[in-house]
């Protein structure tokens, strides 16, 4: 039995780029074989449909044969992934090496090492932004060249693969409770063929050739889930600035004095476009010709990682935000207006006066 392990790391570049400013700025590192990742070029696409097409580069490890794949999308994230192939008698014999011999933390160190070498060249929009968004996660791949009864071998493994999926080593006799949750967002389209999806990590059953589309699906609903939380996290960290600037400022009596808490209230909402442009390419997925069954394993995805929930979450704070803006805004206003008056009526005693 040959089981793959796809460990992918996500990190965020803190801006949106063009597929040519991509290219430039990759290319000053030094990195040579860029090209664009095509998801399947025989495939017709309607014109109007927008699709990730990111640029697509490798990284040799050092003193190793494994390399590093990396993608760098325009709407400003980027995924480095590796691959470790296990030939085992069994899944329990691979389980065991996983929870002896765990490799991801090293994997991810190696990660970190290259995003840093390549992170500099692109200018971020907010430093902390680029550091809350990172995320490692792990796709179980068992290649099923024998044929076997996928859904058989999912049952007779339920610890096992449970404990894979929610990286739970030390108790593995699980509820049945846990187990639902864990199993609960499955998918299959052939007796030989099984994908499970969890938030912490996905297991997939099928023949090796057709891992690659159902890894790039798993791959773009990642990186959508993350990039949601940062815009989350984005909008807290930019509300309590708010908060404590405001409470502290000792001139804001004064209706033409800013603190400029209000533009950066009202770059909040302009994240709405970016927000928008990152969902928009997910949106319509279903409408590609001939991938009905990944457009499944999609909603399938973003029903585990909660993808609407997220994103009417983020979408009903910076509403919020907006209404925050205007009230200032309008506050704001009014000052000046009061201050206008008073100015004129003074002015107009001084006249009266003769003064």
């Amino acid at each position: 039995m040959d089981i793959y392990l796809k460990i992918y790391k996500y990190y965020n570049l803190g801006t949106t780029l063009s597929k040519h400013q991509i290219l430039n700025k990759l290319k000053d590192t030094g990195i040579k074989n860029l090209e664009t990742y095509d998801f399947d070029e025989k495939t017709e696409q309607p014109e109007f449909i927008s699709y990730p097409k990111p640029v697509e580069f490798s990284y040799d490890l050092e003193k190793s044969d494994e390399n590093i794949s990396a993608k760098v999308y325009d709407y400003g994230a980027m995924s480095l992934t590796t691959e470790l192939k296990y030939e085992v008698d069994s899944l329990e014999e691979f389980y065991n090496e996983i929870k002896e011999n765990d490799p991801r933390p090293e994997k991810a160190t190696k990660f970190d090492e290259l995003f840093d070498k390549i992170s500099y060249k692109f200018e971020a929009l907010d430093k902390t932004i680029m550091q809350q968004f990172n995320h490692l996660y792990t796709v179980f791949c068992i290649d099923n060249k024998g044929n076997l009864d996928a859904e058989f071998l999912i049952n007779n493994n339920e610890n096992l693969i449970v404990s894979l999926l929610s990286d739970e080593f030390h108790k593995i006799n699980f509820s049945s409770e846990q187990k639902e949750a864990v199993l609960r967002y499955n998918n299959s389209f052939l007796k030989t063929d099984y994908t499970i999806v969890h938030w912490n990590n996905s297991f997939v059953i099928d023949e090796k050739e057709n891992f690659p589309e159902k890894l790039f699906i798993i791959e773009l609903v990642n990186i959508q889930f993350i990039k949601l939380q940062t815009y989350d996290s984005f909008i807290d960290d930019y509300l309590s600035e708010y908060m404590l600037t405001n409470d502290k400022s000792r001139f804001g009596f004064i209706p033409f004095f800013r603190t400029g808490m209000g533009r950066k209230i009202k770059g909040i909402a302009d994240l709405r476009v970016e927000l928008e442009r990152v969902i928009d390419i997910m949106d319509n997925f279903e409408k590609f010709q001939g991938h009905w069954y990944l457009a499944r394993l999609y909603y399938l995805s973003s029903s585990a990682f909660q993808i609407t929930r997220w994103r009417n979450l983020v979408e009903n704070r910076i509403n919020k935000v907006n209404e925050l803006y205007n009230i200032l805004s309008s506050e704001t206003n009014r000052k000046r207006m009061l201050l206008l008056n008073v100015l004129m009526l003074l002015l107009f005693v001084l006249w009266f006066l003769g003064i």
